[in-house]
C-alpha cells in the first residue's frame, strides 16, 4: 500500500511538470521572454531582500546597545527596497506613538511628528488610520491617503499633515508586536504616487517590525546588564570601602594605643626612678618621693583614661555626652603636661575667656586633643635654642568656641599644610603620623572643625573650631 502510495504521488508531480512543460512548450517566444523575466524579477528581489535583512541582523549584533544605527539600517532598507520615498519608526507609551527614527521624512512633517505624537483617536474622536493600526494590532495599508474621509471629510489634522506637510498619497503601517503587546510602530510612505505596496513588500517590512523588538529586547536586557553591573560594582566598592575602613581603624586603633600611651608610660617610668633614688638618699627625702608618687598614680589614671578614650573612638559604643567647661579641661591639660613644659624649659600663657559657653561632648577625647597638640608644640620647640620658647592657649567666644594652641616653633612647611591631617602623614623623623589625624577624627565627630594657620610671626596656630550645644538647648556660661 505504501508504495502505490508513492507511486501515486510520483504520477501526480509527473502530470503538474508535463502540464507545465505542455503550456510552457505551447507559449509563444515573447510569452517565454515575459515568464523568464518574471521569474527572474522574483529571484532578484528575494534575493535583495534576504540581503537585506542579513544586513539588519548584522546591525543588531553589532549595535552594543544602541538603537539609532540598528532603526537607520532598518529604514533605509525598507525604503530601499520597498520603493518608498520615506519611513519613520514609532514607540508606543500606552497612550501614544512617539516618532524615534526617520529616513529620508520632510523636515516639517518630522518635526509635527516630534512635537504632537500620534494617538489612536483624533480631537474630534475619529479613527485615523495610525489609530485603527493601534486599536487592532493589525497591519494597515492606505492606498491613497488624499482620497480619505479623514482628510477630505473630516480634515483630521493629523492626516492633513501627512498630506500636505509629508505628502503622503500610499501608506503602509506595520504594528510593533511583544508577546501581542503593542510596542511600536514601522511605516512607509509613498508621495505624489498612488501605488500599493506589494505581498513580499509589507512581508519584508513586517519582518522587520520582528527584527525591531529583537533589537528592543537586546537593548533591554542589555542596559538591565549594565545596571545590575553597576549595582554590583558599587555593592563591592562599598564593601571594599567598608573593609578598609576597618582594617584602617584597627591599624589607627594600635598604633593610638602606642602614640598615646607612650607618653604617660614614660612620666611613670621617669617618676617611678626619680622616687627611688629620693628614698635612697640618707636621709630619704620624703617630700620629693612622695610627689613622684603622686605623679605616678597620676599618669597611670590618665593611662587608664587613654585606654577608654581610645575603646570609644573606635568602638561602637554610643556614649552619651556630657557638658564641658573648656576653661577647666585647659587647665587641667596644663598641670598633666605641667612637668614636661618644665623640663623643656618652656613657658606657658593660658589665656581664657570669662564666661565661655558649656560644650556637650567626651572630655576624656578633648582631651586627647589638647595633649597632643600641646606635645607637638613642644617637640616642634626642640629645635629652637634660645629662650623664647612658648605654648599659649586662648579660647574664643562666638557663634562657635574656638580653642587655639599656639607655639613659637619654626613653623610648618606651607606645601605640607594642606596634608598636615591625613592619616600616616608626618612631619617628624620617628612619628608614626596619627596623632593629627584622630586629633581630627574627634574633632569632627563633635561636629567641630580642626585648622592649622602659620603662626606671626614664627610657629604654627591650631584652632579647635567646637558649636554651642548644650544638653537643654540653652547656653550655659563657665
Amino acid at each position: 500500500m505504501k508504495r502505490r502510495g508513492k507511486a501515486k504521488n510520483r504520477t501526480v508531480l509527473r502530470s503538474n511538470r508535463a502540464g507545465r512543460n505542455a503550456r510552457i512548450a505551447g507559449a509563444s517566444p515573447a510569452e517565454l521572454r515575459e515568464h523568464l523575466d518574471q521569474r527572474t524579477r522574483e529571484r532578484d528581489e528575494a534575493l535583495e531582500q534576504q540581503a537585506a535583512a542579513s544586513k539588519v541582523l548584522q546591525a543588531i549584533n553589532t549595535s552594543s546597545g544602541d538603537l539609532e544605527p540598528v532603526f537607520a539600517t532598518m529604514l533605509a532598507e525598507a525604503v530601499r527596497i520597498c520603493d518608498a520615498n520615506f519611513g519613520n519608526i514609532y514607540r508606543w507609551d500606552g497612550r501614544a506613538l512617539h516618532l524615534t527614527a526617520t529616513h529620508n521624512t520632510p523636515a516639517a512633517f518630522a518635526d509635527l511628528r516630534r512635537r504632537l505624537p500620534i494617538r489612536s483617536t483624533s480631537i474630534r474622536g475619529t479613527l485615523t488610520p495610525t489609530g485603527h493600526m493601534v486599536a487592532t494590532k493589525k497591519t494597515v495599508h492606505v492606498a491613497d491617503l488624499a482620497a480619505e474621509p479623514i482628510y477630505t471629510q473630516h480634515q483630521e489634522p493629523g492626516a492633513v499633515a501627512a498630506v500636505e506637510l509629508g505628502g503622503v498619497r500610499t501608506l503602509l503601517s506595520v504594528p510593533i508586536l511583544k508577546d501581542n503587546e503593542l510596542i511600536g510602530a514601522f511605516t512607509l510612505c509613498r508621495q505624489k504616487e498612488v501605488r500599493r505596496f506589494t505581498d513580499r513588500q509589507i512581508a519584508l517590512v513586517t519582518n522587520f517590525a520582528a527584527h525591531a523588538v529583537i533589537a528592543i529586547e537586546n537593548v533591554r536586557l542589555l542596559s538591565e546588564l549594565r545596571r545590575r553591573t553597576d549595582e554590583l560594582d558599587h555593592s563591592v566598592a562599598e564593601l571594599k570601602r567598608e573593609r578598609n575602613n576597618k582594617l584602617m581603624n584597627l591599624e589607627a586603633m594600635v598604633a593610638s594605643i602606642g602614640h598615646e600611651v607612650k607618653q604617660p608610660l614614660g612620666s611613670i617610668a621617669a617618676n617611678g626612678a626619680a622616687a627611688l633614688r629620693f628614698l635612697n638618699r640618707l636621709p630619704p627625702n620624703l617630700d620629693e618621693a612622695r610627689l613622684c608618687l603622686q605623679g605616678i598614680e597620676r599618669d597611670s589614671l590618665r593611662a587608664a583614661e587613654i585606654f577608654s578614650n581610645i575603646r570609644a573612638l573606635f568602638g561602637k559604643g554610643d556614649e552619651r555626652p556630657e557638658a564641658i567647661n573648656l576653661n577647666e579641661m585647659t587647665r587641667e591639660v596644663l598641670q598633666t603636661l605641667e612637668r614636661e613644659l618644665n623640663n623643656h624649659r618652656i613657658t606657658t600663657h593660658a589665656e581664657l575667656a570669662s564666661k565661655l559657653p558649656i560644650v556637650m561632648g567626651h572630655k576624656g577625647q578633648l582631651q586627647e586633643v589638647f595633649v597632643n597638640l600641646i606635645q607637638n608644640a613642644i617637640e616642634a620647640m626642640d629645635a629652637i635654642k634660645d629662650d623664647d620658647r612658648m605654648v599659649r592657649t586662648e579660647n574664643h567666644r562666638d557663634n562657635t568656641i574656638i580653642a587655639s594652641v599656639e607655639d613659637s616653633g619654626p613653623g610648618i612647611d606651607p606645601s605640607r599644610l594642606g596634608n598636615i591631617f591625613d592619616a600616616f602623614v608626618t612631619t617628624k623623623s620617628h612619628g608614626m603620623g596619627l596623632g593629627l589625624a584622630i586629633c581630627r577624627m574627634i574633632v569632627e565627630r563633635h561636629k567641630g572643625r580642626l585648622v592649622v594657620s602659620p603662626g606671626i610671626p614664627c610657629g604654627s596656630i591650631f584652632r579647635v573650631v567646637l558649636p554651642i550645644e548644650t544638653a537643654n538647648g540653652q547656653t550655659h556660661s563657665a
